[in-house]
């Protein structure tokens, strides 16, 4: 699976939490936290990737003694590597992040959890970023989910199903974590697979998905792509049906889209004028994607809207947005 996010059903199940205790009914679905060491460890990761790209840093370096300036900067380097990897598709980032989620605020890191070099780093910068950053983060991040945790909690049975019944796909059945970061990657927030006994791992930036609605849903779009690999497969399948090679991001433009209209539905926005999903508000469809945003809006919406099948929706996207796939060429006869 490409990247992993879920809601599922409520159930009078238990579900077992990260921490070992029991969660409750509303946690089955998504569980929020605001973690110390997953913030740490994508703050340093962040800086790393400023300073390669000469952009300002973010820790008050003036404000850190001669000691602390030495012990972050080291810490900063041993991230140099870590910088250059994708947070979504490199397994060690991915393995790095869901080890971390465990720890809540524990002192330090207990040997093992990570690779050396890396615990070594962030054992050496917990200090100076709890005394100099970490309350004004935590405190955005608990502001964060506690207002966004609650709605999501009422919608989600809702939405959830909503969304397997539209992409025609098998949901995961165990829950999401989402993690409230300071930095959460280029787009402000992604999703990986999770930590045993969930679903998927969310990490989404307060500071950069802020606004209530985005907010809402940008949960509902992440949680999509535990399931984004069951809808390639789909469209793939169709696009080998009819001899042609979809553009790219199809799929990633259809999980915008759906998400973003059937939110809209569940929060009863249709007749708001003002109101437009996330992909329309901060134009996503205007990098790139117009042909993408014209197909779905031809051939997507009336399958939303009940007018026509998911077979016949799926086929007509994929003839709209795809291009020919090119006949192998045959071998040159050998002299």
């Amino acid at each position: 699976m490409r990247a992993k996010a879920i809601a599922v059903f409520l159930t009078a199940l238990t579900v077992i939490g990260l921490s070992g205790h029991p969660l409750c009914a509303a946690e089955t679905q998504f569980r929020f936290q605001d973690n110390f060491w997953v913030n740490l460890h994508h703050f340093v990761r962040a800086e790393a990737r400023r300073r390669a790209f000469n952009a300002p840093l973010v820790m008050p370096m003036s404000a850190l003694s001669k000691a602390e300036k030495a012990t972050w900067s080291s810490a900063v380097d041993a991230y140099a590597d870590l910088a250059k990897l994708s947070l979504i598709f490199d397994e060690r980032l991915v393995r790095i992040n869901n080890a971390l989620a465990s720890q809540g605020e524990a002192a330090a890191l207990p040997e093992g959890l990570v690779e050396p070099g890396v615990l070594a780093a962030l054992n050496r910068a917990a200090p100076i970023y709890r005394a100099h950053l970490w309350p004004e983060h935590r405190r955005l991040n608990e502001e964060w989910i506690k207002a966004t945790r609650p709605r999501v909690e009422q919608h989600a049975p809702a939405l959830t199903g909503a969304l397997a019944d539209a992409y025609h796909v098998q949901w995961p059945k165990k829950p999401i974590l989402v993690d409230a970061s300071c930095e959460g990657g280029p787009v402000g927030a992604y999703t990986t697979g999770g930590p045993p006994g969930t679903a998927a791992h969310t990490v989404i930036a307060p500071s950069q998905v802020h606004d209530p609605d985005a907010a809402f849903e940008i949960v509902f779009h992440e949680a999509s792509h535990s399931v984004d690999d069951q809808i390639m497969k789909l469209i793939d399948a169709e696009a080998v049906r009819q001899g042609v090679k979809p553009l790219p991001n199809l799929w990633h433009a259809l999980l915008f889209y759906t998400s973003g209209e059937l939110v809209k539905r569940e929060l009863h926005k249709e007749k708001d004028a003002s109101y437009k999903p996330y992909a329309y508000r901060f134009g996503v469809y205007d990098r790139g994607w117009q042909p993408l945003r014209a197909g779905l809006e031809k051939d997507w919406q009336p399958y939303l809207d009940g007018k026509v099948d998911f077979p016949h929706a799926l086929a007509k996207l994929v003839a709209d947005c795809s291009t020919k796939e090119e006949a192998p060429k045959k071998p040159a006869t050998p002299l």
